[in-house]
């Protein structure tokens, strides 16, 4: 295989910005660098206190100049990007964009001019996917024209395959890879560890309902409550946990208190260890109205959780293909807590679509395996990589 490679991954967010695309930008950046190549992350310096340059472990992590005043963002961003491109872009093999829209126009159009391959992952779809985010930019035909031109995207789903082959571009140039994971953290629990992480939690022998998320309008968590207050009907002794912060958090608490969920719903903020959130539950549910590929619900299917998640994207390619749990229609909160009280009725079958969630998960979403990909279609696009010897960008 050609390289090592040098690839220029562009997040305009990212960290300490954390959320699902961040995240797996990190990971995935990590992964490549620990199998040789060398990756630097172009974001953005949203803050005088982050540093300009930083190393996470081997990956350079550079941070563009841009301003926050109001009305000036964008522009300065676009400046920014686009000096570093033309500077330096042709230092690289492969531009690999993890944010859609003005971002990836311009990554395409240097990549262009300076003869290098442009990559572009998808991170959601629907109202957040790159049809609408496109549809939203003026010279909405240009911008399209500009995205037909990319050397390859990379889709988590079928959803998000749809929508990219929507706009134009070869299905050939189009690659189902998933986010990856570390599967040797992300794992059963044993016996031990299961019991104490309930312990930590006081669940004694209650069931345990996990969502781990931000706490943001798209996760549709009001819907989700409204399905819970169904639930404890008739099942008074389970427990439904939200983890995560964000704008929501007001709003649920009051909600909570009207529809008297009491001690039946935990909601802890941020956790450092999500793991162990999905250690001492039993079903993960996913309330979203729509998705690209939840993180969490890897997270969860790789820990042995069944699962109950509305029908959004990549859900829908998992969960009744691996036989993991139950498919439910989007922001419909009594379908909602009627598969949820389904499956708390049927211990035997969480325990069983556990141990195939556990199997898919492994199977599926290895860092190991995901990398391997992504490094696969970079040898593809930049065969030449590494035949020559070039300095490092500044």
């Amino acid at each position: 295989m050609a390289g090592p490679f040098r690839v220029l991954m562009v997040c305009p967010q990212f960290r300490p910005l954390v959320g699902g695309y961040e995240q797996a930008a990190e990971r995935l950046a990590l992964a490549l660098s620990a199998r040789g190549h060398a990756i630097t992350v172009l974001t953005e310096r949203r803050d005088r206190a982050w540093a300009r340059e930083e190393f996470l472990e081997r990956v350079r992590i550079r941070r563009l100049p841009v301003s926050l005043r109001r009305g000036a963002h964008t522009l300065s961003a676009i400046v920014s990007l686009s000096l570093y491109l033309l500077l330096r872009g042709r230092s690289f093999d492969v531009i690999h964009v993890h944010q859609y829209g003005w971002p990836s126009s311009l990554a395409i159009l240097f990549g262009m001019i300076l003869r290098r391959p442009v990559v572009l992952k998808l991170t959601s779809t629907g109202p957040q996917g790159i049809r609408a985010v496109l549809g939203r930019l003026h010279g909405e035909r240009f911008h399209r024209a500009l995205h037909r031109s990319l050397s390859a995207c990379i889709v988590t789903s079928q959803r998000a395959r749809e929508e990219i082959a929507g706009l134009g571009l070869a299905p050939s140039r189009i690659h189902l890879i998933p986010n990856g994971l570390d599967t040797e953290v992300f794992c059963p629990p044993t016996a031990e560890a299961r019991a104490n992480a309930r312990a930590m939690r006081r669940l004694g022998d209650s069931p345990l309902v996990v969502i781990v998320c931000q706490l943001r309008p798209e996760k549709n968590l009001p819907g989700l409550l409204e399905a819970w207050a169904r639930v404890r009907l008739s099942q008074p002794r389970a427990r439904l946990a939200i983890v995560g912060d964000g704008t929501e958090m007001a709003g649920l608490k009051a909600q909570a208190e009207r529809l008297g969920l009491g001690d039946s719903l935990l909601l802890p903020g941020n956790s450092p260890e999500p793991r162990a959130w999905y250690w001492a539950a039993d079903i993960f549910v996913l309330s979203s109205s729509f998705e690209g590929l939840s993180n969490s619900l890897m997270e969860a299917l790789c820990c042995g959780l069944a699962i109950v998640s509305t029908r959004v994207s990549g859900s829908e390619d998992i969960v009744e293909a691996a036989d993991v749990g139950i498919l439910v229609p989007v922001d419909d909160s009594a379908a909602l807590g009627a598969a949820l009280a389904e499956l708390l009725a049927d211990p035997d079958r969480v325990r069983a679509s556990g141990l195939r969630a556990a199997d898919y998960g492994a199977q599926h979403f290895s860092l190991e395996s995901v990398s391997a990909s992504v490094e696969h279609l970079y040898a593809a696009l930049a065969p030449t990589a590494g035949s020559h010897s070039r300095p490092l960008p500044p």
